[in-house]
């Protein structure tokens, strides 16, 4: 497979081509050092796999990618990168990156990465893909945030209805309306329906 390194900093370049020279099956065919240097070796000359640096002095990682991609659509590429933010994420996921390795484990991950990317298939650091999956679940509320139901139910009795009226209006039973009566006095300190009220208009809530 030969596969173009990309990184504004040689000390890593150096790292991952000696990593790398370990498996016969790997030419290192040029260590460059920025983004238009990539760009310029892309278009003379046939690379398998480019595995680039995300944060460079002259180009980010998402307009090489781009670019690399308009040069030889069937490209593979590994981004590495030092942020495990999800939005960058995810940026590199929707413009088709075949692989996206947290730097701090490029040493003992790039092999398997390329190995995997190399059958065609997606390789992502497990801090990767434990950071996109808490993304897509439901967050906790901080214990003290009042609630969106809590919330009708505050406005509800700012217009002095009573349990029995607000169950009738938001069909739940009294019961429930009276847990979130309490729950908004724990949250709030309030210790009575006046409290109650000087909280919900201090914090604009109605």
């Amino acid at each position: 497979m030969k596969i173009l390194l990309v990184d504004d900093h040689a000390i890593v370049s150096d790292g991952l081509e000696a990593l790398l020279q370990t498996r016969e099956d790997f030419q290192v065919m040029s260590k460059l050092t920025s983004g238009d240097f990539a760009l310029a070796y892309l278009k003379q000359n046939e690379i398998d796999l480019l595995i680039t640096d995300y944060s460079m002095p002259d180009m980010d990682g998402a307009t090489l990618v781009k670019k690399a991609k308009q040069i030889s659509p069937n490209l593979r590429i590994i981004v590495l990168s030092m942020h495990d933010e999800v939005v960058i994420i995810r940026e590199m996921l929707s413009l088709g990156v075949d692989g996206y390795v947290l730097k701090k484990y490029a040493q003992q991950e790039l092999v398997n990465a390329i190995n995997t990317v190399s059958l065609g298939r997606q390789y992502w650091s497990a801090e990767v893909n434990k950071a996109l999956l808490s993304s897509l679940l439901p967050q906790e509320l901080p214990e003290n945030q009042v609630t969106e139901r809590e919330l009708e139910v505050l406005r509800l009795l700012a217009q002095e209805l009573t349990s029995k009226q607000i169950a009738e209006k938001l069909f739940i039973s009294e019961r429930t309306v009276e847990t979130h009566r309490k729950n908004l006095m724990r949250k709030t300190g309030a210790n009575n329906g006046i409290g109650l009220m000087r909280y919900a208009y201090s914090n604009k809530l109605l």
